[in-house]
């Protein structure tokens, strides 16, 4: 069995700044489609992930993967700078296990200068309410839009490369590892990037197997032994997914978000959203995400 890594991604932006939080900072299950990072200047808090406590403290980098369940602790206070991303936004498939990356890492000598020239870069984009239950919920901040100040190709670029740097470093090899092999096997990810194209439209188990040119149940096999999960599971979960990021990122009412995800019903989106986010879709866009 053979392994292929993909060497390009690419990052985008919604909002980024620094905060100084408090006792305050201490909300649960918080849960979004996207990263946060977050480099630790003074003070100390916490981050509860899969009932795994880590320890925010000065000199450090800490990531929070996208689509991970996660709470909030500070006894005191924490100052810290953060930046809040996509990596699937543009086509691209993103980092294919975001939960092997390494979460918390001792920051090198160069990267608080790095975050500071990020947020110089890249200002007006912090969040102005912290507090999830009183955040105003702006949508404009995570649409895609020029800015408001003349931002030249090579500040762009300067930009995108020290976000691409800075996340470089909890990259592990297994994060980053797609699994491919000789045969059947080798064709299984025609099969991934034909669900995350056209999550629009109905996707049969036939289709899918049509493209490795295997039976149905062969393939139902080898993507669960693969993959982990069934495909019709993956199917779903990708669909919620895509969903969770259009209910934050646009102004598309929830059953265009339905649509746009190949579920029409309105009643079955719901359920399958509830199923799998915790949460209606409702409750998800209304839900206050705190930095």
């Amino acid at each position: 069995m053979a392994v292929t890594v993909s060497n390009t991604y690419s990052l985008s932006m919604i909002y980024a700044g620094f905060k100084r939080v408090g006792t305050w900072w201490n909300y649960k299950n918080v849960i979004s489609p996207f990263y946060r990072l977050y480099y630790i200047e003074k003070g100390n808090g916490k981050v509860y992930i899969n009932n795994i406590s880590y320890e925010l403290t000065p000199g450090t980098l800490f990531l929070i993967p996208k689509f991970t369940f996660h709470s909030y602790e500070c006894d005191d206070f924490m100052d810290h700078y953060y930046i809040c991303f996509f990596d699937d936004l543009t086509g691209n498939a993103g980092i294919p296990n975001p939960m092997q990356m390494n979460l918390k890492v001792t920051a090198h000598s160069m990267d608080f200068d790095l975050v500071k020239r990020y947020l110089e870069l890249n200002p007006y984009k912090h969040l102005m309410v912290s507090d999830p239950q009183h955040y105003d919920n702006d949508r404009m901040i995570y649409e895609s839009h020029e800015e408001k100040i003349s931002f030249c190709t090579s500040r762009l670029m300067e930009s995108n490369g020290i976000l691409l740097q800075l996340f470089s470093r909890f990259v592990t090899e297994e994060s980053v590892r797609k699994v491919t092999a000789n045969g059947s096997y080798g064709k299984l990810d025609l099969a991934v990037q034909y669900v995350n194209k056209n999550l629009d439209k109905h996707i049969s188990i036939v289709e899918l197997a049509d493209l490795m040119f295997i039976t149905p149940d062969h393939f139902s096999k080898v993507f669960k032994k693969i993959i982990g999960i069934p495909p019709c599971e993956y199917i779903q979960m990708k669909r919620i997914e895509r969903a969770q990021a259009l209910l934050l990122t646009t102004n598309m009412s929830i059953m265009q978000i339905a649509e746009s995800v190949g579920i029409c019903n309105p009643s079955q989106f719901t359920r399958l959203f509830t199923k799998i986010a915790q949460c209606s879709p409702k409750e998800y866009r209304a839900r206050q995400l705190s930095v």
